[in-house]
């Protein structure tokens, strides 16, 4: 039996701060974001209990490049679920890495750079947990990965901003 995927769009300003636009921010709390979850590019004003970002301005508990921190923190125990925010294209990727005083790569923009993460982080949440991924786009962890969408909100930022597109995925 086929489930109904719940789509919602909405208007709102836009934020570099992606947790704290306010659509964006009662949905991480309709899903109960905080305890048990990991978050390997939080930025700021994360709701994860564990937190990473490769800039070590941010207030995070980690500062590693993102598949390193995941390889780091293999569970003994499942996370209850994830926020999957990476910066949305190649442009974002140098420029975050260029802010925390890094060295671009071609493998850093390269094609593989997204699964590189989602890859070890879709098998560290528990059965029936959730990953919500942010983008540019609705293709989140995908069914290979062993998740289904559950819900998609489109957060339209108006003018010639791109629309936030927040994917949540539950894990079958």
């Amino acid at each position: 039996m086929k489930k109904e995927i719940k789509i919602t769009r909405v208007w709102a300003m836009p934020s570099f701060s992606t947790f704290t636009i306010k659509p964006i921010a009662e949905l991480l709390k309709r899903y109960n974001v905080g305890k048990g979850w990991i978050d390997p590019f939080a930025g700021w004003h994360s709701p994860a209990e564990i937190t990473n970002d490769i800039n070590e301005k941010a207030p995070t508990k980690y500062h590693w490049e993102a598949n390193e921190f995941l390889e780091g923190h293999a569970p003994e125990i499942w996370y209850e679920g994830a926020l999957f925010d990476p910066p949305y294209s190649n442009r974002q990727i140098s420029e975050h890495y260029r802010e925390a005083g890094k060295v671009v790569t071609a493998r850093d923009t390269g094609a593989d750079f997204y699964s590189r993460v989602k890859d070890p982080l879709a098998g560290m949440i528990k059965r029936g947990g959730y990953i919500i991924s942010f983008g540019w786009n609705s293709s989140g962890m995908g069914k290979n990965r062993g998740y289904e969408i559950i819900e998609i909100l489109l957060v339209a930022h108006g003018g010639a901003h791109n629309d936030t597109i927040v994917t949540v995925e539950k894990k079958i």
